[in-house]
């Protein structure tokens, strides 16, 4: 494997990533402040993009074109949506939709046979592996992108946030392997700023962490 992409939305979900990474060089670029070096010996760069579909989107591209990443993996938080899914469990995003867009567009160009951006398959197979090793929680599923609350969102979803399908499509669009980790901060039981502003530090690093887990097993070199 060559590259991997480590993108994050906010400051505070890549922040856990940076000591650990060795040889580590800083450049800055379009507004954004990019670290590239090594975690567990992979060749890696990480950066965070901003909150919402837009800031991902060009910032995944950014990746691609100018730090020439072969894969890309998105860490961070999400609100939950599977009565299932508990606050601090961690989300495996086999696929991505977006909520607030006309799908219709993006079953025009590119042609998908739907508009839902699946994860790619052997991403989902080290997470698999992954998941059996840690000692919280996993679970395996789609989730809902946008930058606004909307009553369309798919009945089967089992979280939602604002960057998965932004970055998806981008990587689809370019033929490069993507997969989002995505940890819990709140839910329907538990919701409000106040509750994500509580629960973000500790949902942000199991989603580091488990990041970590899949670059430490030795099956991504």
């Amino acid at each position: 494997m060559g590259k991997i992409g480590i993108l994050c939305a906010c400051e505070k979900e890549l922040r856990p990533f940076i000591p650990d990474i060795v040889q580590k060089a800083v450049s800055k670029y379009a507004m954004h402040t990019f670290y590239s070096g090594k975690i567990k010996g992979i060749d890696i760069v990480a950066v965070y993009s901003g909150c919402g579909k837009i800031n991902a989107a060009i910032t995944a591209q950014q990746m691609i074109d100018r730090y020439s990443v072969d894969t890309i993996l998105l860490s961070g938080i999400a609100g939950g949506l599977s009565s299932g899914a508990n606050i601090f469990d961690t989300v495996v995003c086999t696929a991505s939709e977006f909520r607030d867009t006309d799908v219709e567009i993006y079953s025009d160009f590119p042609v998908l046979e739907s508009p839902v951006f699946p994860a790619d398959s052997r991403m989902i197979d080290l997470a698999c592996q992954t998941a059996a090793t840690v000692d919280w929680p996993i679970h395996f599923g789609l989730t809902t992108t946008g930058d606004i609350f909307t009553d369309r969102i798919s009945p089967t979803a089992v979280c939602i946030d604002m960057e998965t399908a932004a970055v998806a499509h981008v990587c689809h669009m370019n033929n490069v392997p993507f997969l989002a980790i995505r940890t819990i901060s709140d839910n329907s039981v538990e919701n409000g700023q106040d509750v994500i502003t509580r629960n973000f530090d500790r949902a942000a690093h199991l989603s580091y962490r488990f990041i970590i887990e899949m670059l430490s097993s030795g099956r991504m070199m």
